[in-house]
């Protein structure tokens, strides 16, 4: 990453930014709208080109922010907030509250060598509240299913199985929209037919992949696994040395990738033999998911990055990246 003359940290809540400026000239807070970051903000920044903004993913609240900094050709860190919580204790910050972790976020943007946030499209913006906003229905679908399980008023029952019906016809409707957005970007983005060709990868993880993992393709396998939280982490000191476990990462490529794998033990002969292989071999179940998630995912990352659909070349993609990678100890760690 290059070096930034101007490093700013911005702390993000509902309603308030907290700002530290590396040149003290935007005021410590601001309010969380857009006419306030572009008159207290983005008017302040003179040399966008010489500026780097770190802020921290907060489930969504940074996303507004984030598109706004792009518009204005403005370097952005999305930062991961257990490393900015273990770089704030490492260097003394014991103490936490949104003023603080401004500053941390601003030590951080100067002294670590992060990865920019990648500047999205309207239209990739457009389809990723679409892959978003399907999460939401599922987990509103699921609250309710629970709900209606364990209520045993009759007019609250139907309460809640008409809000599901509803909450299903949006899912409906919502998946149409996102299959055909996918047809539509496939005429410039080949990649997602790379991906759709291979069994076992459906549309919602095709879709997931375009809107929460672009890095696909573009960096090694072992990044890959790392960046989605399905690598094996090293955990040794002196002699002591711990079970490898996978950890971190992007908690909801991750649960996509595993419902994925699932079809694909069944439909996908490559995952599938790997997954009875290690099978046989004693692994657990569990374990053995795990490491055919990694094995797919570094196909996928192989494939795109060489543009090549399943049908084509498979040996050389697909076999190289199974006969290569012994089976990892480890299971996925969710916390």
């Amino acid at each position: 990453m290059k070096s930034y003359k101007r490093v700013i940290g911005i702390d993000i809540s509902t309603e308030r930014l907290d700002v530290a400026d590396s040149n003290a000239k935007i005021v410590h807070e601001v309010d969380y709208t857009i006419e306030a970051i572009k008159s207290k903000i983005l008017r302040l920044i003179k040399k966008p080109s010489e500026t780097l903004v770190v802020c921290e993913a907060t489930g969504g609240l940074e996303y507004s922010l984030v598109d706004m900094l792009h518009d204005a050709k403005i370097d952005v860190v999305v930062a991961n907030p257990a490393r900015i919580r273990d770089f704030a204790k490492g260097h003394g910050f014991l103490e936490k509250s949104d003023k603080i972790d401004a500053k941390v976020l601003q030590l951080y943007g100067q002294q670590v060598d992060a990865t920019l946030a990648i500047p999205r499209t309207l239209q990739e913006r457009n389809f990723i509240a679409l892959t978003r906003r399907r999460t939401q229905l599922l987990q509103l679908i699921s609250q309710e299913s629970n709900r209606l399980r364990q209520s045993n008023d009759t007019q609250v029952k139907s309460f809640i199985e008409e809000m599901l019906k509803s909450l299903e016809n949006q899912m409906k409707t919502l998946d149409s929209w996102i299959s055909k957005a996918l047809d539509e970007q496939s005429k410039t983005n080949p990649s997602i037919d790379v991906m759709r060709s291979v069994p076992g990868v459906g549309v919602v993880m095709t879709a997931t992949l375009v809107a929460e993992l672009p890095e696909l393709g573009t960096i090694s396998r072992t990044k890959i696994a790392k960046l989605v939280g399905v690598a094996p982490m090293i955990k040794q000191s002196g002699k002591s040395e711990e079970r490898r476990r996978a950890r971190g990462g992007r908690g909801g490529v991750r649960r996509v990738l595993y419902m994925a794998t699932l079809a694909a033990t069944q439909k996908n002969d490559v995952i599938k033999k790997r997954y009875i292989k290690l099978l046989a071999s004693g692994k657990p179940k569990k374990l053995a998911l795990v490491a055919c998630m990694r094995t797919l995912l570094t196909i996928l990352n192989d494939m795109v990055r060489h543009e090549t659909k399943w049908g084509e070349k498979k040996k050389s993609v697909a076999g190289s990246v199974v006969s290569n990678r012994p089976a990892p100890a480890h299971v996925l760690d969710k916390s």
